[in-house]
């Protein structure tokens, strides 16, 4: 067997090691003359210097101070230390700002770069909208309206088929026109 350094035999004399390495040395030491004179040597020296050079000195009292002193400082240091940027810093935030780039990215090589303005000339296709003053078709630059009269309420609506309906209610007559325009291809 491999003989323990000195640190481990100094402390297994001052009995500050572990259980199992408590253990694994003591079996050693029990069996090894030169190691056994080791840690006779430490506990000598341990003895001789708590009687004569520290008489006073309570050892288990100075390290606990000494571990309280150690906390201390810890704390102070992280009241210290600049940690406003991690604290705002969450990974769900990185990788919804990496999705947005990499969205805005794609959307910039599909459609080759360039921004595309259509002007009303352009349109190939015709328009059917409700306007204000009624009910518009319009194709480029050409548009055709059936326009309301002023003086009658009107109620217009527009299903998903492209048809626009307008009412047109007159209240000193009672009477009611109904226009449907519908746009087919």
């Amino acid at each position: 067997m491999k003989h323990p350094g000195e640190y481990n035999l100094a402390l297994l004399a001052g009995g500050e090691a572990g259980a199992f390495h408590r253990f694994r040395l003591d079996r050693h030491v029990r069996n090894c003359e030169d190691c056994q004179e080791k840690v006779a040597e430490f506990q000598a020296l341990r003895k001789h210097l708590s009687d004569t050079e520290f008489p006073e000195v309570n050892w288990n009292s100075l390290a606990a101070e000494m571990r309280a002193n150690i906390h201390v400082g810890l704390e102070a240091g992280a009241c210290v230390r600049d940690t406003h940027v991690a604290k705002n810093w969450s990974p769900q935030f990185a990788l919804a700002f990496a999705s947005l780039v990499v969205l805005v990215g794609a959307g910039f090589f599909l459609t080759d770069g360039r921004l595309h303005r259509m002007t009303v000339s352009e349109t190939a296709a015709p328009v059917l909208q409700p306007t204000a003053s009624g009910i518009e078709l319009r194709k480029g630059t050409d548009s055709f309206a059936f326009l309301d009269d002023k003086e009658v309420r009107t109620d217009q609506s527009v299903n998903a088929q492209g048809a626009i309906e307008a009412r047109y209610i007159n209240d000193e007559t009672g009477s009611v026109t109904i226009t449907n325009v519908l746009l087919q291809q």
